[in-house]
């Protein structure tokens, strides 16, 4: 597929670049405070980047806004508590006894904010039977005979079969994980965290037994032990006395490696907490050493788990249920970002926040002071982490290679991650205060940040010096196409496109983009969407929505062959899931299109550009990025297919469906992807291939109040796999 330069010369390109910036605007200058190395391996244990984000939620909170805050965050994992006092009301006392509607509406909620379950059975329901003869106390501290076992197995199993048959077999590759941290004292009691773990691996290997009897080996992922990764073993009492008495206690590490070598786990889970204790240690301590202890942690449990997949089940500033005031300060937005970053730096697969959604009275269902990152209230505000974390978000999204980072200055953090597309670099300021932070081997490119008291401020990082607020994050972003969306944003971009767009129309500016630009959940709700369209569709929506004002940004450029000649009458595309808007270049290859703006908010989407050209082929993707007072400018380098064979096109029309409404179409039978453009710019759209058509038909569905624009001429533009290109005019009837 034609696609520019090759991405070896233009990642080659980019390292000469941030090179001679660095050298030109540090030399004979301090040691910057950030060295980046583009040219070389990040020398944390992993080398690339595939890394979730999560919450924790419990079923009694988990209601209303919550499922929309979860959207918000762009979480793609929620561990959903299940079996344990908190989900207590769905288990009677008889085997079987068990409102299995009550496990699907949490789920359901799940699903609807466009997250993940990660199904924890944290505790065994009533109706199994506990050692002393009565029903389980569905806490995680109870003792079981081999009967009880078993039967907390075939529950564990039963439970995984009632979601497949609610939810289908996709509920077969969600990943289930056994107990709840069964190292610790406080939570397991004595029978579970002392000695070994042979109690906790018993219970394991029956569950994945059961679970392998019943839908095969290997299918279903089983992981644990939700381990408490800060207990050092030795416990002792109030007293002094040790509290397993002769019983070994012993520490984390050994706890974990002699659980998953009694039963192997297809993924490992722990959590971790900068303190326990308000009061325990100072918020600088956290930040400066205990992050530090975490990184450790991150990398030995990396090699425990050898290719397996680990995650950060519960992480936050404090474990404290007292409620610690700086788990809601701006300080812990800092602290989450710099975990999340360290997590991914040494090859945690993902990383899961105790918790997102609390009770707006602030207290637990049992009455306990309690935390979250956002209240099931929509109107209340989120907690200041909240926005830090959106970022950070948008940041991890998608994959690329990790690159070395040499921080030297006191209290920052930093990870870069480079594509094809260009590297993007995030900076964590781990002091109080706003600082300008000095960094060398990157290119100039636009930037953002964010705090717990500031909001998403977009910039220009120069090359040589970036703005960090106290307590924020910062990202760099050089990619060529933008920061990746938050999930729900591409979502809400799909629903628009697929469901919205023949009818509201695809134009950024116009007579429809007012009515809709900004529109809110509540608006969204109130229209007519909320008898077409699902929750989650309108949850996504709105996200889409709140952003699409800023999509209106000017892009210029040129286009030009592969020894830099310009290309006149070449199509440039800025596109969206299915539509866009587009522009022809002039006699000297240059054009100017309205695309998004990717850090002008934080659900703002990328700049997916384009550029096409009958004799020259196709590039998704420009070769470099730049800026202007009026905006950004970039350069296309197209170069001529290997072959000059084109896709083949059948008659194209352009009708009226009514309801203010045309179809354009055409029939192909190998080209990957067609667009109809305004003979005039302006407009695009994606033509969709038709459900059983042996034909080939692609169509499109037009709002007249956009096709008016085009003056019912049209332009079908057909891309083969080759990247061979072929355009037809067509007239509207």
């Amino acid at each position: 597929m034609g696609s520019g330069l090759p991405g070896r010369w233009r990642r080659a390109a980019r390292f000469a670049g941030a090179l001679l910036v660095g050298s030109l605007l540090l030399g004979g200058s301090p040691t910057p405070d950030i060295a980046v190395h583009l040219d070389q391996p990040s020398t944390g244990f992993a080398q690339s980047l595939d890394f979730k984000l999560g919450t924790n939620e419990i079923v009694d909170l988990y209601r209303d806004g919550g499922i929309d805050r979860t959207a918000h965050f762009g979480t793609d994992l929620v561990r959903v508590w299940v079996g344990h006092r908190f989900l207590g009301a769905t288990a009677g006392n008889a085997p079987g006894d068990f409102d299995w509607s009550r496990l699907h509406t949490f789920v359901q909620r799940v699903l609807d904010a466009g997250a993940t379950p990660m199904v924890s059975f944290v505790a065994a329901p009533a109706w199994v039977i506990a050692a002393d003869g009565t029903p389980s106390s569905q806490h995680e501290s109870e003792r079981f005979d081999a009967a009880g076992v078993r039967g907390y197995a075939e529950y564990v199993a039963e439970a995984i079969e009632r979601l497949r048959d609610h939810f289908g077999p996709v509920a077969l590759t969600w990943p289930y994980t056994i107990w709840n941290e069964p190292n610790n004292h406080q939570n397991a009691g004595q029978h579970y965290a002392c000695g070994s773990g042979a109690a906790y691996a018993e219970l394991y290997a029956a569950a994945r037994a059961a679970v392998a009897a019943r839908f095969g080996s290997g299918v279903v992922a089983i992981g644990g032990p939700s381990l408490d990764a800060i207990d050092t073993g030795a416990t002792l009492n109030p007293d002094g006395s040790r509290i397993c008495g002769n019983v070994p206690d012993v520490d984390w590490s050994t706890y974990l490696r002699s659980v998953d070598a009694a039963s192997f786990h297809d993924f490992l889970t722990w959590h971790w907490y900068g303190m326990h204790r308000i009061g325990e240690t100072t918020s600088s301590d956290v930040l400066r050493t205990r992050l530090s202890w975490f990184e450790t942690r991150v990398r030995l449990i990396s090699g425990i788990a050898a290719g397996r997949p680990h995650y950060v089940e519960e992480i936050n500033f404090n474990g404290d249920l007292a409620v610690d005031p700086l788990v809601h300060a701006p300080v812990n937005g800092a602290f989450l970002a710099s975990a999340t970053l360290r997590a991914v730096r040494q090859g945690a697969s993902g990383l899961l926040v105790y918790k997102g959604t609390r009770d707006p009275s602030g207290r637990s269902p049992r009455g306990e002071p309690d935390f979250g990152l956002w209240s099931s209230a929509i109107g209340d505000p989120p907690a200041p982490a909240f926005g830090v974390m959106q970022l950070v978000r948008r940041f991890i999204a998608g994959s690329g290679r990790l690159t070395r980072v040499d921080v030297r200055g006191p209290d920052l953090d930093a990870l870069v991650v480079d594509t094809d597309q260009g590297p993007r670099t995030a900076v964590v300021n781990l002091s109080p205060d706003h600082r300008t932070v000095r960094v060398s081997g990157l290119p100039a490119a636009p930037a953002v940040s964010v705090s717990g008291e500031t909001t998403w401020t977009p910039s220009w990082f120069d090359g040589t010096s970036l703005v960090v607020p106290g307590f924020g994050l910062a990202v760099i972003d050089g990619s060529l196409s933008g920061l990746p969306a938050l999930p729900t944003v591409e979502r809400g971009r799909r629903t628009y496109d697929t469901q919205c767009s023949s009818c509201h129309g695809v134009t950024i500016v116009g007579a429809h983009a007012p009515g809709l630009a900004g529109a809110a959940r509540a608006k969204v709700d109130g229209s007519h969407a909320a008898g077409l369209l699902s929750h989650s569709e309108r949850i996504n929506l709105a996200s889409f929505l709140s952003g699409w004002r800023f999509a209106g940004r000017v892009v210029t450029g040129t286009v030009q062959d592969a020894n830099g000649r310009p290309i006149s009458g070449a199509l440039v595309v800025a596109a969206g899931f299915d539509s866009g808007t587009a522009a022809w270049t002039d006699a000297a290859g240059h054009f100017q299109v309205r695309a998004s703006d990717p850090l002008a908010s934080v659900t703002s989407t990328p700049r997916r550009l384009m550029a096409l050209h009958a004799d020259h082929g196709v590039a998704y993707a420009p070769i470099s990025l730049g800026a202007i007072p009026s905006g950004p400018a970039v350069t296309f380098a197209l170069q001529a297919p290997t072959t000059g064979q084109r896709p083949l096109l059948a008659s194209s029309y352009v009708v009226n469906a009514g309801d203010s409404i045309l179809r354009l179409g055409t029939a192909s039978a190998d080209a990957s992807e067609i667009w109809a453009v305004a003979a005039s710019g302006g407009i695009a759209r994606r033509l969709v291939p038709e459900p059983g058509s042996a034909l080939g038909i692609r169509q499109t569905h037009i709002a007249t109040a956009d096709a008016s624009t085009a003056a019912g001429n049209w332009v079908i533009a057909a891309i083969a796999a080759n990247g061979a290109v072929a355009l037809r005019h067509v007239t509207a009837d």
